[in-house]
């Protein structure tokens, strides 16, 4: 069978592509974020002047993070607040209606459109959560993969992976009777799988309170 390579002409321009494709997604800055600050540990990237309240919502991010029983939120990392325009579309590829994200082996947190002063994100879909705690969602995923190494986290089932970052966060993009709705239309819904991760995840957790266990 033949092989289909492309033209070599095609090669260079193929392989900056790549690079620079890498390059903006592994390092925000890259995408000329105007707006810069250092709270904490956090180095914030922003495309809109950064208010004064996000340091309020890192100390309640922190906390959350701190109650579930993992270390290490005073380690250097980056959070990147996008308005959920072209940046966050670069940045987000194909999980463009999450509410933020944190790519393998990175301390990058990139979050969707959010109001800082009122504790909000939004999605793609029209719901919202709490800033404060997506911020610690996402910094779940970032411990808990520096904790057990990012092979294992990557071979982690979505129920527990989702539902422990949610636990962690302590909300859930449903409510009870949101995801009974959801469950009676699409049982299959990606949403349901974060809902009733999170109760299994706490049930786990009540039994054993080892993070280790959990993810063992």
């Amino acid at each position: 069978m033949r092989r289909l390579t492309a033209p070599r002409w095609l090669t260079l321009p193929l392989l900056a592509a790549a690079l620079l494709f890498l390059g903006v997604t592994r390092v925000p800055a890259a995408l000329a974020f105007p707006h810069r600050a250092t709270l904490g540990s956090a180095t914030v990237l922003s495309d809109r002047p950064i208010d004064p309240a996000l340091g309020d919502r890192l100390v309640r991010a922190n906390a959350l993070v701190a109650a579930a029983g993992l270390e290490g939120s005073d380690r250097p990392h980056r959070i990147v607040l996008t308005d959920g325009g072209w940046r966050w579309q670069v940045l987000s590829l194909t999980a463009a209606r999450a509410f933020g994200l944190r790519r393998p082996f990175s301390a990058t947190l990139v979050l969707n459109r959010s109001d800082v002063a009122r504790d909000r994100i939004y999605n793609g879909l029209g719901r919202s959560r709490s800033l404060s705690g997506t911020i610690a969602h996402e910094m779940a995923h970032w411990l808990t993969a520096e904790r057990i190494g990012e092979v294992r986290a990557l071979q982690q089932p979505t129920w527990a992976w989702e539902g422990f970052a949610d636990h962690v966060a302590q909300e859930s993009t449903l409510s009870p009777a949101e995801a009974e709705r959801v469950r009676a239309a699409d049982p299959a819904s990606v949403a349901l799988a974060y809902f009733d991760g999170r109760r299994r995840v706490a049930a786990a957790l009540a039994r054993d309170p080892s993070i280790d266990a959990l993810f063992r």
